[in-house]
């Protein structure tokens, strides 16, 4: 008898939920069929509360963040503005530490990719910046997080993450 996996859970930033709702659903489908044998079903989960304090700093809550406990969990994130940046690794730093089993980050482009090198004396590369934000995830139960990034622009920034994180262009066959 086949052991029954538990689904994975795929949280996401509010701008993503529908991209989220399209990938379960897509998963839904290859299990279905039974043409992918290597895909789990995919629970979309909308228990984060994205608020804010008067501040506006991020006021973040995970309702049920017992059900990631030795569970495979995804983040589908966005970062398309500075504004957005700072409360998603707030979640993405607390994750791990709720013995989440492994721990996969989908970011769709690497914004600050065109900034990876320095061509003059004073300018800063942002891209290592980043790199460095998003190196200092935490250890999921199995290792480091794996972050899939669709667009990195220039595939030498896999060189600014640190070991903690196992940086993966999706467009590459791997």
């Amino acid at each position: 008898m086949a052991q029954v996996k538990d689904d994975v859970l795929l949280f996401a930033h509010p701008s993503m939920e529908a991209l989220a709702d399209d990938v379960a659903e897509k998963c839904r489908q290859l299990v279905q069929t039974g043409k992918q044998t290597q895909v789990q079903s995919v629970q979309v989960k909308r228990t984060i509360r994205w608020g804010k304090f008067p501040d506006d700093f991020p006021n973040l809550f995970i309702d049920n963040v017992k059900e990631c406990v030795s569970r495979d969990v995804v983040f589908l994130a966005s970062f398309h503005s500075p504004d957005v940046i700072f409360e998603q690794l707030s979640v993405l730093y607390a994750v791990p530490k709720y013995l989440a089993r492994s721990f996969t980050v989908i970011l769709p482009y690497f914004p600050t990719g065109t900034m990876e090198r320095v061509d003059t004396e004073g300018q800063i590369a942002t891209a290592k910046t980043l790199a460095t934000l998003l190196s200092a995830i935490p250890l999921t139960a199995r290792g480091p997080t794996k972050v899939v990034i669709y667009d990195i622009h220039s595939l030498p920034l896999r060189f600014y993450f640190s070991d903690n994180i196992i940086p993966r262009s999706a467009l590459l066959p791997w």
